[in-house]
Order: C-alpha cells, then structure tokens, then sequence
C-alpha cells in the first residue's frame, strides 16, 4: 500500500494474548463505529475522531511485527501507549480544548500532548509512506520558517505553540480533512470490502467472470478485467484489487500462455480501472461528493462514460495481446453459468442495497454502508456454502479495522498538509505558480496538473493521493477555466494512475511479486497499456459532455461514439496489433487518427475519421494481399 512499509513486514510474531487483545479493541472499535453512525459522534467531531485515532494507533503499532528487533519494538510499545494517552487527554479535556480562543490559553501539559500527538502521527505515517513523510515534514518546516524561503512562496511563519494549537486541537489539523475522510467514508467500505471478500463475493464473482468470458482468447486476462472490475470498485485500493483478484488471475494469465510481465501488467491496468466504476469507486465518489459539494448521484453518473471506455481499452489490448501471441485457446469453465449465479445470487444483494440506499433512499455515506455490511453478513448465512461461524463474523471486523489502520498514519498528517496550504497562504499562490509555469494555457496547466498528480500520489492509496492531488492542483485547474466537476475527475484518474507510473510503481510491484516479473518492465508495460486511458481522461476534461453533464442529445452520443471508436483506434497503435501485426505506417495513422477522434469537435472527428480510415485501409490491403 506505500512505498515503504515497515510496520507490516515480515511474519506476525505476536504473543497470542496481544493477538488476542488487538483484536478485541478492534472489535469494540467497530461497535463504536456502528454506534456512532446511528447515533452521530459522541460529544463532539473532535472528540469521535479522537477515539477513532487513538485505538488504530495504538493496534498499528504494536501490530509492526518486531518482537523479536529489541529496542525496536520497546519503541513501539512506547508509541502505542503514548497514542492512547495523547487521544485520551483529548477525549477527556474536550471542554477546555473548546475554550480555547489562541495560542496564547495553551497549557504547558497542552503542548506537550499536542506535539507529542503530531510526533506520533508522522512517525506512523514514515512507516507508511517515507514519499508522504517527507511531503508532510516540508510542509511543517515551511509553515514555521515561511519568511526565509523565496518570492511567492515567501510568507510571515507562525511560533511552535501557534503550530500546535492549529494542528493538534484545531479543526483542520490531524483531527481534520483526513480523520473526516476515514471516519465519513473508507473504514465503513473498507469493513464491507472485508465483508465481501469473507462471505465468498470475491470467488462469485471470478467463478462468474470464468463462466462468461473464460473460453474466449486470452480467457484468463479477461476474467481478471471482469473479476477486477467488479471486486475493485469495493476494495477501494489498487494494491488490494490486485492482491484479491491477481493472486488468482495471474497465474491463470501465466499458465495461459502470457508471459509474466504481461499477465502482471494486465492485472495493473484491471485493477486500477476499478476505482473508476460506479457506484463506490473505491470511495472516491463519496470523497469527490465531499469535496466539491456536488450531489453524490451527480458524480455517479459522470463515472459511466470513463470507466465504460476505459475498459474497453482495457479488453482490446487483453484481446490483441492474445491474437498477438496465438493464445487461441481459452479456459473452459468446470460450472455453468446458470449454476453459478444458482449458488452465489444472493451475495450481489450488499451491493444493490447499498445502491439503492445510496441513489433511492439518499442515506448517508457511512449509514449507508454499515447496512450494507450487515447485509453482506446475513445474506451470507441463507446458503451453507457462504455461511460463517459468530468467529468468523467477528474475525470479519477485526481485519476490516485492522485494514483501515494500515493507512491512518497517512491520513492524520494529511492535515498538516492542508493546514500548510491554508495557513502561509500557498493554496491559493499555487493557481498563480501554475499559470506561470504553464505559460498561461489550460492545456498546459492540465499537463502540469497531471505531473504533480502522479508525483504527490506514488505508493500512496488512492483517496489519500486524490485528497492531496485536490488540495494542491484542483483550485488551478478550476481557475483554467475547467468545470470543476472533470477538473476532480481529471484529478482523480490520475491519482489512481500514480500507483502504477514508473520509477515508483508500488502497484506494479505488487503484481510483478505475483508473477515473478520484472517490476521495472511490469511498470512500463502497464503505462503503456494506459495510454488510452490517458487520453480519454484529457477527453472528459476538455469535453464534459463524456461526463453526461447535459441532456443525452444527438450531440453527446455522437461525441460518445467517436470517442469509443478513438479508444480502439489508440488501442491497438499501442498494441501494435490488429488483425497481424501492425507495420509502423499503419502504427501512426491509428494513433494519429484516434487521438482526435476522442477529443469533442466535427472538425477533428472527420480528420480522425480520414486518418484511421487510411491506417485500417493499408491493413485490410496488406492482408487481403497476403
């Protein structure tokens, strides 16, 4: 999930009684969760989200596995126990915490507790991030010391108690933008990713993607495109899509007949296409929701365009890369269709509820989602082969809240970056370093969007790298002059994108693991698969009617239609295949043709038109020859 883990590395050597005890507290975390989603936060936001942070601090600590590193692990304890007391002291103080008007009431106890909170917070999120770390160390020293740094980033600085009392006890520091992510919306999808993958969702879902598409060529990467895509919007992270469904759809890819690095790359490209595929998309349309205050239904919908041509990019390079390499022969499913769905019908009922809840009823995120984990257990129980003991069930919200604390430390210090911004001033002199840096153009701002995008998000989560991504460039690229709402799915994409771009390329890496590839040449593969996807996200940016935002007049379907036909043309320039493979002439032509045929506009559709008509006119002549 980060580029640099340690606290999840190595073999779980945990004592059984501290087993025993982390899964308890996270247990009764849950239950507060629950609680607090029926009833509302207990005292105060600052209070719920103290109680909220404490425990997945404490069980992130001490489940670091080095038992057995000395010192190390003392330090771990230490940090755990210090965790609870620093939350605590807020849980329990929240009435003078209130009354604070200024820097100037704090305590001596106050300081301590509040530093030692934000010391804590970044060492959890070093463990999870060193890339993010260093992103939230620069913004803590440029916060304090802002008079010795240059021109626009110049600004007057703050003293040490001014800086505490902003970030640990005020609204928009660690106990801000990121705690009200985690609390509104991932850990009740993350608990139902859990859930899902528990009750046997997970292994329906790949037995229905292998029914459906298995015998087809190149079967194997197909069904991962299915499976991923119907596991992924759920799952909420590209590295866990991959994991899921790559433990199993890889070697199929291999055993195939896809090389190893293929097969990897095929699974990237899957997975990370998920988070783009309504209703959940892995929580981003909830964060987006949040964020730029449009209606959740409204985003939504503008998700069908993108993800549809997005996989089908996705299943043209699967399909040419099988005809490319002769892998005719596809996998045939030992159940029938009908059996299956027979079998398993009754665990697609979460998702539709929560559907339903979400669009129909209009309940709230985090409502909305505890029932669907309800749902998800108790629909589990109608059939024995997805029914689960009472252990199981508690087993499912302990690894739910322990999925969630893998990325707390990253979510508590992305206040500090937002409180960066907001308090030297830097959010809104970005827009003007990004105008100038961009020579003005919209489209030069979009490229730079895109550079700082990938850069901010590598080895990060998804929301944690779309949440930075928004707060850095989605004000400059509204002011551009772009609607705000492909400005946040412009953003979007490609912070789900900066997991697999090289030279980091986390998610890459996870699936060369997997295959036992090359990451290097896993990464650069997957990039280039996406290329189309690329291309349709500048599409949807500079033309929102992809993002079905007006009526679906003659206008849009005909924008839609030329962009699907782009998306192929694109497709097999990169893959270099179509019906044999492609001499480069032909190359050119396809990929010269579909870039403006994606791209809105009746000029550039009759000149997309003309050129991927000639390119596919040269290769129906050459074979026909042959």
């Amino acid at each position: 999930m980060a580029d640099h883990t340690e606290a999840n590395s190595g073999i779980n050597q945990n004592p059984k009684w501290l087993e025993w005890g982390l899964s308890l507290i996270a247990i009764c975390l849950a239950a507060y969760m629950f609680y607090a989603t029926v009833f509302g936060p207990y005292r105060t936001t600052l209070v719920h989200r103290a109680i909220f942070l404490g425990p997945v601090l404490f069980i992130y600590f001490l489940n670091s596995h080095r038992l057995g590193d000395g010192w190390k692990r003392a330090v771990d304890v230490i940090l755990a126990v210090l965790a609870i007391c620093v939350t605590s002291y807020v849980v329990f103080n929240y009435e003078h915490i209130a009354d604070l008007i200024g820097a100037s009431l704090l305590t001596q106890l106050d300081l301590i507790v509040g530093g030692l909170l934000l010391l804590i917070v970044l060492e959890a999120a070093r463990r999870q991030s060193f890339l993010f770390f260093i992103i939230a160390v620069v913004c803590v020293v440029y916060t304090l010391y802002g008079q010795h740094f240059p021109g626009l980033f110049r600004h007057a600085g703050i003293d040490i108690k001014r800086f505490i009392f902003l970030n640990a006890f005020g609204p928009e520091g660690v106990f801000g933008v990121g705690l009200a992510v985690a609390t509104n919306y991932l850990f009740m999808f993350i608990l139902l990713g859990t859930a899902l993958q528990a009750s046997g969702t997970s292994k329906f879902v790949l037995d229905i993607a292998e029914a459906v598409v298995g015998h087809l060529p190149g079967g194997a990467g197909k069904v991962s495109l299915f499976a991923s895509a119907g596991l992924g919007t759920m799952v909420g992270s590209s590295i866990g899509n991959v994991v899921t469904t790559g433990s199993i759809t890889i070697p199929l890819m291999k055993k195939s007949g896809f090389k190893p690095h293929v097969a990897a790359a095929i699974e990237v490209l899957n997975s990370e296409g998920a988070q783009l595929i309504p209703p959940v998309m892995g929580a981003g349309a909830f964060i987006m929701a949040e964020l730029i205050g449009l209606p959740y239904a409204t985003i939504v919908i503008a998700a069908i365009i993108p993800s549809i041509l997005y996989y089908l990019s996705a299943y043209i390079i699967i399909h040419l890369e099988a005809k490319k390499y002769g892998l005719h022969g596809g996998m045939i499913s030992a159940t029938p269709v009908w059996t299956t769905v027979k079998h398993g019908w009754h665990l697609t009922i979460p998702i539709f509820a929560l559907f339903y809840m979400l669009i129909s009823v209009k309940l709230t995120v985090s409502y909305a989602g505890m029932v669907s984990v309800m749902v998800a257990l108790l629909v589990a129980q109608i059939r024995s082969n997805s029914r689960m003991k009472w252990t199981a069930l508690l087993a499912v919200l302990d690894k739910g809240v322990r999925s969630a604390v893998m990325i707390t430390g990253l979510i508590a210090a992305l206040g500090l970056i937002q409180q960066a911004l907001t308090i030297t001033g830097l959010g809104g002199r970005f827009s003007e370093i990004m105008v100038v840096l961009s020579g003005g153009t919209a489209l030069g701002t979009a490229l730079i969007a895109v550079a700082v995008t990938v850069i901010l998000g590598m080895g990060m989560p998804t929301p944690i790298a779309y949440v930075i991504a928004a707060i850095f460039v989605g004000p400059s690229l509204v002011d551009a002059g772009f609607p705000i709402l492909a400005a946040h799915m412009f953003i979007f994409f490609f912070a789900i994108k900066s997991g697999s771009t090289p030279p980091v390329a986390v998610v890459a890496v996870v699936a060369a693991g997997i295959a036992e590839a090359n990451w290097w040449r896993t990464g650069w593969l997957a990039f280039q698969y996406s290329i189309p996807g690329w291309l349709v996200a500048f599409a949807f940016l500079l033309s929102p009617s992809l993002l079905l935002q007006d009526s679906l007049g003659i206008v849009t379907v005909m924008n839609i239609v030329s962009a699907g036909i782009g998306v192929a043309g694109i497709t097999a320039g990169v893959a270099g295949y179509a019906l044999t493979p492609l001499q480069i002439p032909e190359r050119i032509l396809l990929s010269a043709g579909a870039i403006p045929l994606i791209f809105a506009g009746t000029a550039s559709d009759i000149a997309g038109v003309i050129l991927v008509g000639l390119g596919l006119g040269m290769h129906l002549a050459r074979n026909r020859r042959k």
